[in-house]
């Protein structure tokens, strides 16, 4: 992922390697002992430039999620991208309507935060101390940070807690809460823009799936 090309990167050519197995190929690939077994999800659709996804009069980009899903008890140590010490189980990508790459992103599953210290160190080695604010998303807030580079702009959103910030919540409903954003809270998402659209991301008033935790 930190070698992508932005002038050169394909979508279509890239998620077109996405698996896809249906529950019929799971249980044959089961029944004969294959491990592991994986569902490499892809999508597609168009948004306009307030992120919204539907009702569209003008589309502005066409968005591409794909999630590499591991069920319980199957081997976790799998990937779909990578940004030096990263293994990333989603990528996805945002291109203009001529498919060139906008912006490209990538979740990990849980990881020490050890591993993504050291990514920040050499980062900052590299491209010199990045700018650290808070961005509070959903019931949690979270460590972002970001490095301004001659053609793009890398965001890294790590270090979550829950904070029930401007909630009201019954103790039972936290530990929910609690139970469902423990795996989000120890995970790390990094986006890759391009710098000339980076502030029509940031000012996107409408957030959908992996760019909920993108700069507000």
């Amino acid at each position: 992922m930190e070698k992508v090309n932005f002038n050169s990167f394909n979508a279509k050519t890239f998620y077109a390697t996405a698996l896809k197995a249906e529950w019929s190929d799971y249980h044959k690939k089961l029944n004969a002992g294959e491990k592991p077994i994986y569902f490499f999800q892809a999508e597609t659709d168009t948004i306009d430039r307030t992120g919204q996804t539907f009702d569209i009069d003008t589309a502005f980009a066409i968005q591409y999620r794909q999630t590499g899903i591991g069920k319980s008890g199957w081997k976790k140590d799998y990937s779909v991208g990578f940004f030096r010490n990263l293994k990333f189980n989603e990528i996805n990508a945002i291109t203009d309507l001529d498919n060139d790459l906008l912006i490209l992103s990538g979740t990990t599953g849980k990881i020490e935060p050890e591993k993504v210290n050291s990514l920040i160190a050499e980062l900052n080695k590299t491209h010199g101390d990045a700018n650290l604010t808070d961005l509070s998303s959903g019931f949690s807030s979270y460590e972002l940070r970001k490095w301004e580079l001659e053609d793009r702009i890398i965001v890294l959103v790590s270090a979550g807690v829950i904070d029930y910030r401007g909630v009201i919540l019954t103790e039972k409903e936290k530990e929910s809460v609690k139970n469902i954003e423990t795996d989000n809270l120890q995970s790390a998402t990094l986006f890759s823009c391009r710098k000339d659209v980076y502030e029509t991301f940031k000012q996107m008033s409408t957030r959908t799936g992996f760019m909920t935790s993108f700069e507000k």
